[in-house]
C-alpha cells in the first residue's frame, strides 16, 4: 500500500496485533489493515501527504510494510496490590488517617527502580498544587484509577507530564525534556542535540498548523493513530495446521538425547565390567583372606581409574575431535558437541574411583595388613613385603602409597579450581577463596596433571600383591592417550609459530571490547561457528584463550571480538588501549592456534536455523550470518551472470536473536548489522532481531515516547535511534514461547537448528521449549549449546 493513499483503521481488541516475533504488551486498541477492517466501530485517520512522502525511498517505493499504534500504560498492578504496598509503608500522623511519604509513591506503583520518573507522574497527577506532600489511601486510589483507566485518561496524564508549566500547551522544549527523562529512565545514551532533533520530529508530525505547540487533541492523535514500523522480521501468512502430526514426548526425548545416552551407558557398562572383573579376580587371591572385600573393591576401582585416566584426555584432544567431527557418519552417532561435558563426567568418575580405591586402602586394607595375625600374614602376604610385616606408617612410606597420596593431593587442588564457581569467581565462594580463584588459576592448576600422569606411571609399576608384569597394565591404558595429547600440544606450538600474523588491526569498542582483525594466514581454513586460541607472550608465554571467530570463511581476514571479563582479557585490552592512545611503541606480539570445531558449525545441517546470543555471546553467530550472507550474495551474482557455481550447503533461512543489556553493545557489530540489512532488502535470507533489555517493554509509560520517536525517526531516515543501524531494536526481552510458536507456524514440518550461547539458566529454558514444541507441533527443534 502506497503511503500517499494509506489510511489507518482502529478497532478495539484485547492484544497487540504486532506480527513481529517480539512480545507485545496488551492494549485496548490495535491497528488492522484497511482491507481487513470490520465494517462497524472503526475510525479512519489519514496521514498528511507531506509527511507520508518521507516514507518513500528515492525510487518511490514504500518503506513501511507494518503499522502499529503505540500503547501506553503506567502500571500493571491491580488496586489490591497497590493497596498492599501502601499498607506496608503507611503511618499515622497526628491522629489522622494513614499516609505515606510522597517519596514512597514509586514503591507503591512498582517503579522503585525509576523514582525520578515516578515523581514526574506524581507531579502530573497533582497538577499545580504542592506535590511533595504525604499521600492518603483515597488519594492513591484516585491516582491509580487515572493511571490504569481508559486510554484517554492515560494520554491526558502523559500530556500533563510533558506540560511542565501546566498551561495546556506542550512546546518543543517540553518535549525535549520528556525525551531526555525517558532516555535516562531506560539507561539510554542520548545527547541534547539528538533529543532536540527527535522533539522537532514529533512537533513536525503533530503540529500540522505550525503553531509551535501541541494541545491535548494532538497528543491524543499520537497514541491513537498508528505509526510506521520497520519491516524486518514480519511474519508471512502462516498455515493453520500447527498441531498436525505431533510426536510423543518420549520420542522427542529419545531423538534429542539418544547419542548422549548410548555413549554414557556404554562408558558405564565398560566401567562396570572392569570393576566386576577385578573384583572377582581378587576375591580368589590369598590376600583376600586378610583384607576381604575391601581389597576387591579397591582393585575394582583401580581398574576403572586406569580407564578413566586414559579417556579423560580424549575429549580435550581438540585437533582430533575437530577432525573427527567432520566425518558426518561419525558425528551422527557420537555427540562431539558434548566433549567438554563428557570430560567433566569422566572427571566425576575419577573422583568416585579415587574415593573407593584410596579410601578402602587407607581405611580398611592397610590397617588389616598391619594388624593381621603373623601366621596368616606369612601364609598370604609375606613375599610382597620382604617377609616382614609392616606397620601402618611403613605402608604409607612405600612408593606405591606415597605416589598415590601425592596424586590425590594434586587432584584435590585441581578439581575444585576447575568448577564453574571457581573459574568465574562466584560470589558464593568465601572472599579469601574468591581472591585466588579465576580462569588463570584454573588454567595453571589444571596443568598439575602433567605431574599426576608421571606419578601414575610410577604408581602403576609398583604393586604390593603381584610381580607379574602383565598385571601391571596402567601404561597399557594411558600410553596412547598421553602420546596423542602430548603430540597435539607439540603440534599446536609448531602450528602457532608457522601462522604469521600480518596486518593486525585492533579496534576498541565501548564496554571494554577489543576487536582484533588480521590477514588470514595461508593454510588457515575454517568453517563458520569455529573458534581459535589466542596467546599474547607479553602477558603470559603459556596461556591460550579460546575466542569465537567473527569473520566468515569467505573473508580474506580473521577477526575476533574479546570482552574484558577476566585477568588475562583485561590485561590484553589494557595493552592495546595504551598502544592506540600513543603511550606504547607498537602492537604486542600475538599468536593464534586453530581452528577448532564447536557446536555452532553444525548449522550447515539445517535449512532453517535460530541463533540466540546474549551480550558477547553473539560472537559465534556473527561468523555464521556472515557466511550465510556471503553465500546469498554469491548465489545472486551467479544468477545475474548466468554462471553455474557450486554454493556450499547452508541454511535457506537464518534468524538471529541478540539480547543485550547495554546500548553500547550495538557498536560491536554495527558494520555486520548494516550489511545484513542491505542484503535483507534484496534477499530476506537473514532476519536479525535486536533486543535491549534495559529498556522497559513497549507500552510502558517510561518507554512510550521512545517508541514514538523510534518509529518516526525510522520512517524518515531508515535508521534505528538505539542501535544506530537499519535494524529495528525491540524493547525488554523476547517472549521465547511466542518466538518458537511463530517459527513453528512459519516452517511447518521442518527441522530447525537452535544454537545458543549465553547463561545456563536461559539455556535450560530454551532446551525445554525445543522439546515442548517438537512434540506439540510438526516442526522439529534441535537444541545446541556452545561449550568451550
Amino acid at each position: 500500500m502506497h503511503a500517499e493513499s494509506q489510511e489507518t483503521t482502529l478497532s478495539s481488541c484485547s492484544s497487540s496485533s504486532s506480527s513481529s516475533f517480539s512480545s507485545s504488551p496488551s492494549c485496548t486498541a490495535c491497528v488492522v489493515p484497511l482491507a481487513f477492517s470490520p465494517v462497524q466501530g472503526t475510525v479512519t485517520v489519514p496521514f498528511s501527504a507531506g509527511w507520508n512522502r518521507r516514507y518513500r525511498d528515492a525510487s518511490g517505493e514504500n518503506l513501511i510494510t507494518g503499522l502499529e499504534i503505540i500503547p501506553l500504560r503506567f502500571t500493571n498492578l491491580e488496586w489490591t496490590d497497590v493497596e498492599a504496598r501502601f499498607d506496608r509503608l503507611a503511618y499515622t500522623k497526628n491522629g489522622t488517617e494513614p499516609v505515606i511519604k510522597w517519596s514512597d509513591f514509586s514503591f507503591c506503583i512498582a517503579m522503585q527502580q525509576t523514582p525520578e520518573f515516578a515523581n514526574e507522574i506524581l507531579r502530573a497527577l497533582r497538577g499545580r498544587s504542592e506535590w511533595k506532600v504525604d499521600i492518603t489511601k483515597n488519594e492513591l486510589r484516585d491516582y491509580w484509577h487515572r493511571m490504569a483507566g481508559s486510554v484517554d485518561s492515560r494520554i491526558q496524564l502523559f500530556f500533563y507530564m510533558c506540560d511542565r508549566n501546566f498551561d495546556g500547551k506542550i512546546d518543543e522544549i517540553d518535549m525535549k525534556q520528556t525525551i531526555l527523562g525517558s532516555a535516562s529512565a531506560n539507561k539510554l545514551s542520548m545527547t541534547h542535540e539528538e533529543a532536540q532533533e527527535y522533539a522537532a520530529s514529533i512537533m513536525e508530525f503533530l503540529d500540522t498548523e505550525k503553531r509551535g505547540y501541541l494541545e491535548p487533541p494532538q497528543l491524543d492523535t499520537l497514541f491513537k493513530v498508528s505509526l510506521p514500523r520497520a519491516s524486518y522480521g514480519r511474519s508471512s501468512p502462516t498455515p493453520d495446521d500447527l498441531y498436525h502430526e505431533p510426536m510423543s514426548k518420549n520420542e522427542v526425548r529419545f531423538r534429542s538425547y539418544w547419542r548422549r545416552a548410548w555413549i554414557v551407558l556404554f562408558w558405564l557398562l565398560i566401567c562396570a565390567v572392569l570393576f566386576t572383573w577385578k573384583f572377582i579376580q581378587y576375591s580368589h587371591r590369598p590376600a583376600f583372606q586378610v583384607m576381604g572385600y575391601c581389597l576387591s573393591t579397591a582393585k575394582g576401582a583401580a581398574e576403572t581409574l586406569k580407564l578413566n585416566m586414559a579417556l579423560i584426555l580424549l575429549p580435550v584432544s581438540r585437533n582430533t575431535v575437530t577432525w573427527l567431527r567432520k566425518k558426518r557418519w561419525l558425528s551422527s552417532i557420537i555427540p562431539f558437541n558434548d566433549n567438554i561435558n563428557f570430560h567433566k563426567l569422566i572427571a566425576c568418575g575419577i573422583v568416585v574411583g579415587v574415593i573407593l580405591h584410596g579410601g578402602t586402602h587407607l581405611a580398611c586394607d592397610f590397617p588389616r595388613i598391619a594388624g593381621c595375625d603373623r601366621v596368616l600374614f606369612q601364609q598370604t602376604l609375606a613375599s610382597g613385603f620382604g617377609h616382614q610385616q609392616p606397620t601402618y606408617m611403613q605402608i604409607l612410606a612405600t612408593k606405591e602409597v606415597a605416589t598415590g597420596i601425592a596424586m590425590v593431593i594434586l587432584m584435590a587442588i585441581a578439581f575444585p579450581l576447575a568448577t564453574k564457581w571457581a573459574r568465574r569467581q562466584s560470589t558464593l565462594l568465601p572472599r579469601s577463596v574468591r581472591h585466588v580463584a579465576g580462569y588463570n588459576t584454573f588454567w595453571y592448576s589444571h596443568h598439575l596433571f602433567v605431574f599426576v600422569y608421571a606419578l601414575l606411571f610410577v604408581h602403576g609399576m609398583f604393586l604390593f600383591l603381584t610381580n607379574n608384569p602383565f598385571e601391571k597394565t596402567t601404561w597399557m591404558y594411558v600410553a596412547v592417550p598421553v602420546l596423542l595429547y602430548a603430540g597435539e600440544r607439540i603440534y599446536r606450538v609448531v602450528r602457532s609459530g608457522i601462522y604469521e600474523i600480518k596486518n593486525l588491526t585492533p579496534s576498541l569498542y565501548p564496554g571494554k571490547v577489543l576487536s582484533l582483525k588480521m590477514q588470514k594466514p595461508e593454510g588457515f581454513r575454517y568453517r563458520a561457528g569455529m573458534y581459535m586460541f589466542v596467546q599474547c607472550p607479553e602477558i603470559s608465554p603459556f596461556e591460550w584463550h579460546p575466542f569465537s571467530l567473527t569473520s566468515g570463511p569467505g573473508d580474506d581476514f580473521l577477526s575476533v571480538h574479546i570482552r574484558a571479563l577476566g585477568d588475562w582479557t583485561y590485561r590484553l585490552y589494557g595493552i592495546f588501549q595504551e598502544e592506540m592512545l600513543g603511550a606504547a611503541k607498537g602492537f604486542p606480539k600475538v599468536y593464534i592456534d586453530g581452528p577448532y570445531g564447536a557446536s555452532s558449525q553444525d548449522y550447515v545441517k539445517y535449512d532453517v536455523v535460530l541463533l540466540i546470543g546474549l551480550g558477547i555471546g553473539a560472537t559465534p553467530f556473527i561468523s555464521i550470518i556472515r557466511d550465510v550472507a556471503n553465500n546469498a550474495q554469491k548465489a545472486e551474482f551467479d544468477q545475474v551472470a548466468g554462471s553455474v557455481c557450486k554454493i556450499p550447503k547452508g541454511p535457506l533461512k537464518a534468524y538471529l536473536y541478540w539480547v543485550t543489556r547495554e546500548q553500547i553493545s550495538f557498536e560491536w557489530f554495527r558494520d555486520v548489522i548494516t550489511e545484513i540489512s542491505r542484503i535483507y532488502l534484496k534477499q530476506p535470507v537473514i532476519e536479525m532481531h535486536n533486543f535491549l533489555s534495559s529498556v522497559y517493554q513497549e507500552g510502558d509509560g517510561r518507554s512510550a515516547i521512545l517508541s514514538v520517536i523510534q518509529a518516526l525517526h525510522y520512517a524518515r531516515t531508515g535508521i534505528d535511534i538505539i542501535s544506530k543501524t537499519p535494524m529495528w531494536t525491540h524493547y525488554s526481552r523476547p517472549d521465547w514461547f511466542n518466538v518458537f510458536s511463530k517459527l513453528a507456524r512459519r516452517h511447518p514440518g521442518e527441522r530447525i537448528g537452535v544454537f545458543y550461547c549465553g547463561s545456563l539458566l536461559l539455556g535450560k529454558e530454551l532446551e525445554g521449549l525445543c522439546t515442548t514444541f517438537s512434540y506439540r507441533t510438526n516442526t522439529r527443534f534441535v537444541f545446541h549449546k556452545e561449550h568451550f
